[in-house]
Parts: structure tokens; sequence; C-alpha cells
């Protein structure tokens, strides 16, 4: 009788192997649950992600503009009304020394950079993100003003 007992135990056992359905859906509502609460966080990861390859971008154009107008001791210019300056649905503004607040570039504005490599003096704010990056430049190196706070 002993063996048989042990039979039905096993016989428990295999057929008890695995989950049941209930369990399933549980662990999948979870997983759903995490992945809500988890979104926004991504989107504003992406979206950093976005404005700092932006601004790596334009400060690389800006080194490149300057450099090749020390190079060939010319004149350089940047557009600043090219629609393809920045990514689709991005906006750009524009704030001279002149100007006393950021406005939409000008039709055919351009960035001049001269032959000993000195730029006009302005900011650029660009609206897409959460909160609008702001870039001041440099007029003698080009460079990224960082404002201390």
């Amino acid at each position: 009788m002993l063996p048989i007992a042990h039979d039905s135990l096993a016989r428990r056992q295999t057929i008890r192997s695995g989950f049941t359905l209930l369990e399933v859906l549980i662990a999948l509502a979870l997983i759903a649950i995490l992945m809500v609460a988890a979104a926004p966080f991504m989107a504003d990861a992406w979206k950093y992600n976005q404005s700092e390859e932006m601004v790596r971008s334009l400060e690389e154009l800006v080194m490149k503009t300057r450099s090749q107008a020390i190079l060939s001791g010319e004149t350089k210019f940047i557009s600043l009304s090219d629609p393809n300056f920045l990514p689709k649905g991005w906006k750009l503004e524009v704030e001279r020394f002149s100007d006393l607040e950021f406005r939409p570039p000008l039709p055919e504005e351009l960035w001049q950079f001269n032959g000993e490599g000195i730029c006009d003096p302005l900011s650029l704010r660009i609206l897409g993100g959460r909160e609008p990056l702001i870039m001041k430049f440099d007029p003698i190196t080009g460079q990224i003003i960082h404002d201390e706070e």
C-alpha cells in the first residue's frame, strides 16, 4: 500500500507543475502597471537625450564654421532661418546683442563668423522639449557660456 500512496503523490506533483491562469494574469497585470508608471520617465529621458544631442550638434556646427573662417581668413555664415536647422517640431528663437527679447529668426538671417573667428554675439533659445534650451555663445571663442546660478 505504501508504494501506491507514493505513486499518487508523484502524480499530484507532476500535475501541479506550471502556473495557473490566475497567476499568469496577476504577473501580466503587475508588468502592465510598472510599464504605465515608467512611461513618463522614459519620455522625459528621450526628450532630454534629444535636447543634449541637439546642443552637441549646434556646438559642433559653430566650432566647424568658426574653424573654417579662421583657416580661410574669410567670413563664414550659419543660416538661422534654414528649416533643416532643427528637427521637426522644434522652434528656434534668436536674441542678438541689440534685441530686447528672443524672437523668431528673420528670413535669410545669418550668423556671421569673421576671418579671425569672432562671431556675432547672440543667444539661441530652442523650444520643443519640456523646458526651453537657452544657449549663449561667447563671441571670441564661439563656445557656449554657462551661466553660474
